[in-house]
């Protein structure tokens, strides 16, 4: 199995320095956007805790797959100490869930500001921000589907450990589903990655765009 994390931040810095005094839609927007960072605090705290927890899983399971089952004993005492883990971060991946469930209900934030705006080219660069937020929140419902699936293949892989029936093939087989499930996962990483860096970009262009119009 391989490490993964995500913790590309959706970056809301030049907001601070790009509102202007008024009710204008530039201040609007970054209203908007600020409360959706604040909302998503939650899930930017998690992740040096869940990265943590991942790589003393893995070192863990690491010295799993190293003992045999002469060391029933040795072996169900980390097994037992490794799904517990495991626990600790659906505990984590759901706290950050719903840290981004709370900042995308906002998103009805937007669509109200879009219907206030008269100027067509504040509308469209309004919308174009809105469809990168509903992008990255998509792609994050689809990696923490991928995640939990994960999850559980890894959990029925360490009680499998500890089964005396279970036989060396039939954990391979389910050794090589996890590490086949950890590539979706790595997939689905980098495509959230890749929406949030898109998303920043199209921030920044918008703020631009609305600085120079007003």
């Amino acid at each position: 199995m391989k490490k993964w994390k995500y913790v590309v931040p959706l970056c809301f810095v030049l907001l601070l320095s790009a509102c202007s005094f008024g009710e204008t839609t530039e201040e609007k927007l970054s209203n908007i956007l600020t409360e959706i960072y604040n909302l998503e605090a939650d899930y930017r705290d998690v992740q040096t805790q869940l990265a943590d927890t991942e790589q003393k899983e893995q070192a863990n399971f690491q010295s799993m797959m190293e003992l045999t089952k002469d060391q029933k004993e040795e072996l169900t005492k980390q097994v037992e100490e490794t799904a517990g883990l495991l626990e600790e971060r659906l505990v984590l991946v759901e706290k950050e869930a719903a840290s981004i469930k709370s900042a995308s209900e906002k998103l009805k934030d937007i669509d109200v500001l879009i219907s206030e705006t008269d100027v067509t080219s504040e509308k469209e660069s309004i919308q174009q921000i809105e469809e990168a937020l509903k992008n990255r929140y998509t792609a994050y419902t689809d990696l923490t589907e991928q995640y939990n699936t994960l999850a559980s293949l890894q959990e029925k892989l360490y009680s499998m450990l500890i089964e005396d029936a279970a036989e060396v093939t039939t954990i391979q087989k389910q050794v090589d589903e996890v590490n086949k499930q950890n590539e979706a996962v790595q997939q689905s990483v980098e495509k959230f990655n890749e929406l949030t860096a898109e998303l920043n970009k199209v921030k920044e262009e918008t703020f631009t765009s609305l600085q120079k119009e007003n």
